[in-house]
């Protein structure tokens, strides 16, 4: 359970944020496969802010991915994602609630590719004399993730871990052939973290959010959307739709293998 002193805390900061008169109520989100989510809601039960307490991991580290959505929101909330409203020792993260319908949910006249084009297209919207510092992050981050996998006590499938390796080279090679799609990118672009609303789109849970091509974020949405049986692609060539499909294929299998071997417990206290 989230610390009740903390709770204290940043209820009277949203208070004092918002000019409220009255108490807030929290319900924790029980969707998800990682991390601690509660709802933050006003007396009369309307969502106010979402907290999100970022839990240990020993592939995806807490302090990397709360930083990584930090940066993120800092520099996407005018446009495309949540405003931070509170955050705390690198694992605490409050910011405003986005309302709206999930991807996932939406009935199919409603899903306009345009739309979700747009959304990404300014996400992934960087300064040219940025792309050329942001190809070593991309390289050494898959390797460094490898790493950590070949290194971890729970014994994941070497043959995985191979892959990502293999992959992980092939990717310097893109790198150097689509360098003017190197930006960054979502990392995470499931159905229901776009949130949608009157022809817009908001992205949430940007913790895996770091430089990449842009392709990552097309082929995973396009690889998620499968999953939910959305009938909505975004458009890449197909030598890179096969690559990022394989990429993240074997990302989800090492991911998913952890998590169900593991017994994730919060302990987190101020």
């Amino acid at each position: 359970m989230i610390d009740v002193e903390l709770v204290s805390e940043i209820n009277d900061h949203l208070i004092a944020e918002f000019r409220l008169s009255s108490k807030l109520k929290w319900e924790k989100i029980n969707k998800g496969y990682t991390n601690e989510n509660y709802t933050i809601k006003k007396s009369n039960g309307s969502p106010l802010a979402v907290c999100k307490i970022f839990i240990d991991d020993e592939i995806y580290l807490p302090k990397e991915r709360f930083d990584r959505e930090v940066c993120a929101l800092e520099n996407n909330s005018e446009n495309i994602a949540p405003r931070i409203l509170y955050q705390k020792n690198s694992k605490i993260l409050v910011y405003n609630y986005v309302e709206g319908i999930g991807l996932h949910q939406l009935t199919p006249k409603l899903i306009d590719i345009k739309y979700i084009k747009n959304t990404l297209d300014i996400l992934h919207s960087v300064s040219i004399s940025k792309r050329k510092s942001l190809k070593s992050e991309v390289t050494s981050f898959y390797y460094e993730i490898a790493k950590r996998y070949q290194k971890s006590k729970l014994a994941y499938p070497q043959k995985l871990i191979d892959s990502l390796q293999t992959l992980a080279h092939q990717q310097e090679e893109l790198l150097d052939i689509y360098s003017e799609s190197l930006s960054y990118v979502h990392g995470d672009l499931i159905p229901p973290n776009l949130i949608y609303k009157n022809n817009k789109i908001t992205l949430i849970d940007w913790e895996f959010s770091r430089p990449e091509l842009v392709f990552f974020d097309y082929q995973y949405l396009n690889y998620y959307a499968r999953a939910h049986n959305l009938s909505i692609e975004i458009e890449i060539e197909s030598d890179l739709q096969l690559f990022y499909n394989d990429l993240i294929d074997v990302l989800e299998r090492l991911w998913r293998y952890g998590y169900l071997l593991k017994n994730k417990k919060i302990d987190y206290s101020i």
